[in-house]
């Protein structure tokens, strides 16, 4: 059952042909062996070739995504150990101002269908663009100019980010490949996000390789407060905490098979998306013999993140980061025993570039059990003084994503008592605007702090919002599945009884989609569940899962 949740340089990399642990990583796997493995380097090499043979593609032809084209659900459940594997993959090329869509079957290095697509644009570029994008605005003498006139040298010490323009239906944009070009000043510091050249917005047609329009809305001052965050540059630390250690003497308790992992009574297949990063699929539990399915595939859907400021410079920021960017193929290279703890395995993986060529992303993610002291199940006996206490040890999947000045953290943990949480973190650098005003006594009239909030001398963070959206397709102990939502609901009492009210469980089955619709509400709270009216627990009742977003405290 599909259901979405709202939780906000080229290198040519080196494969070998098995997944082996070698100095704690498991390197990239060159050989699919299970029909939701990612694509391996030589099945990119396959994909861009067949489509050269085909004659659809040439030298001047970008790829903007390559991705796996999973077979069909019933095929994947269906498939045994040792039988063949079709691979199959989804391309989008740019060549120029058009935009195709490609399936290619790899095994019989075919292409099976190649379709123009109107009226759309592709992700962005992440190495030819960003480097485009710079070569034109730099280049461009009325923004150099502009850049002089506000004390900064123009050809030094600046670096520009190209960034997505939203929708708004706005005539002159439609059918252009265009993005608003803002710049920040690096001179001697490593966090240029700091130092934002504000009040000067260049747009940049793609397409045509050339900068249309250079608004100017004025000089505002250059923030001039420390920026950078290393030990050096912050200064005297606060004393640390005395070490704390996580060992596993005796080595992990997961076994890793390919892509596939065993933990306890969990196992589950994962793999990196080039877009939407983690996928975990397949998810079961072994239930005394009898491996009972949970999930068949979860993962990120988008992450939007609309800023709240309705400045010339601003309002356009609605960040699609996974369709615009690619959460996947910003997945940073995780920091042994700082990102993951000593104890992690961290595994490689592979993408293909803005030319079709794959590389390797070494420490793309990591997996680990974790224990911090913390309590799965304790009670306490007085009558005996006996005390019966269960350790809460997880299993947890890690990748982190940089997205610009974002650092977003995913977290797939898997409990011993069944329950699997999603937990998202975003951490980084906070996305500022100059303002005239040094301090907020100095904004008199209130219009430098009307979307944000000072941070420093001459920088607000404005306000926005992180949109963390995840696909569900659950399956509890088969697909014939219902989503049951339980509403709280209050009844008066008439009898005899000292209470007045109590609340009672108000259960609604959604008959179709459109039913299942929810939202949260502090108000009407509910307990959403994914059952299966098929498979009937111990005492009767259907068996299901609980869905539980978000961590706020309701109102009973």
């Amino acid at each position: 059952m599909r259901l979405p949740l709202v939780i906000s340089g080229i290198v040519i990399a080196t494969l070998i042909g098995v997944s082996i642990i070698q100095d704690n990583t498991v390197l990239a796997d060159d050989t699919a062996r299970h029909p939701l493995d990612p694509l391996s380097a030589s099945e990119y090499s396959t994909i861009v070739s067949t489509l050269q043979k085909a004659n659809h593609v040439d030298g001047a032809s970008r790829y903007p995504l390559i991705v796996l084209r999973e077979p069909p659900k019933h095929r994947v459940l269906q498939w045994q150990e040792g039988q063949a594997i079709t691979r199959r993959a989804f391309v989008i090329v740019k060549q120029g101002p058009r935009t195709f869509e490609a399936l290619v079957d790899i095994s019989e290095r075919k292409v099976t269908s190649w379709e123009p697509v109107s009226d759309v644009q592709p992700g962005i570029l992440l190495t030819e663009e960003w480097t485009q994008a710079q070569n034109i605005v730099k280049t461009h003498p009325d923004w150099q100019n502009a850049v002089r006139s506000r004390g900064i040298d123009p050809l030094q010490d600046v670096i520009c980010t190209p960034l997505t323009i939203g929708y708004f239906g706005i005539e002159e944009q439609q059918g252009r490949r265009l993005v608003k070009v803002v710049c920040y000043q690096s001179r001697g510091i490593d966090n240029f996000w700091g130092r934002p050249i504000e009040g000067l917005i260049a747009v940049v047609d793609f397409n045509e390789s050339k900068l249309i329009k250079l608004i100017d809305t004025g000089v505002v001052p250059l923030p001039k407060t420390p920026v950078d965050l290393d030990e050096d540059s912050v200064g005297v630390l606060r004393k640390p905490p005395n070490p704390v250690s996580l060992s596993q003497p005796s080595g992990p308790t997961f076994k890793i098979n390919g892509h596939r992992v065993h933990w306890q009574k969990w196992q589950f297949h994962y793999r990196i998306d080039p877009r939407l990063g983690l996928v975990v699929s397949l998810v079961g539990y072994n239930d005394n013999g009898k491996l009972r399915s949970i999930l068949y595939q979860g993962s990120l859907s988008e992450l939007f993140v609309p800023y709240m400021d309705p400045d010339v410079g601003w309002y356009f920021r609605t960040y699609l980061d996974a369709g615009e960017y690619g959460v996947g193929k910003l997945v940073a290279p995780l920091v042994p025993q700082a990102d993951c703890p000593s104890n992690a395995v961290f595994f490689d993986t592979v993408f293909a570039d803005d030319w079709g060529i794959p590389y390797g992303q070494q420490r793309a993610a990591c997996l680990f059990e974790r224990y911090a002291g913390d309590i799965a199940w304790r009670h306490y006996e007085a009558e005996s003084g006996l005390s019966e206490v269960r350790k809460r040890t997880e299993l947890v999947l890690r990748s982190i994503s940089t997205v610009g000045n974002y650092d977003y953290i995913f977290d797939w943990v898997f409990s011993q008592n069944g329950t699997i949480r999603v937990a998202v973190g975003a951490t980084g650098i906070a996305q500022v605007k100059a303002v005239g005003s040094n301090t907020l006594k100095d904004d008199i009239d209130g219009r430098d702090t009307a979307y944000g909030r000072m941070v420093a001398a001459h920088t607000v963070a404005p306000n926005h919002d992180h949109f963390f959206c995840f696909r569900l397709d659950l399956d509890v102990d088969g697909r014939q599945n219902s989503f049951l939502a339980g509403r709280l609901k209050t009844e008066r009492l008439n009898g005899n009884s000292p209470r007045k009210s109590i609340w009672v469980m108000d259960s609604d089955l959604a008959a179709r989609e459109g039913e299942a619709r929810q939202r949260i509400s502090l108000e009407k709270p509910a307990l959403w569940r994914v059952i299966n009216p098929n498979v009937a627990g111990p005492l009767g009742y259907p068996v299901s899962y609980q869905l539980k977003p978000g961590a706020n405290a309701v109102s009973l």
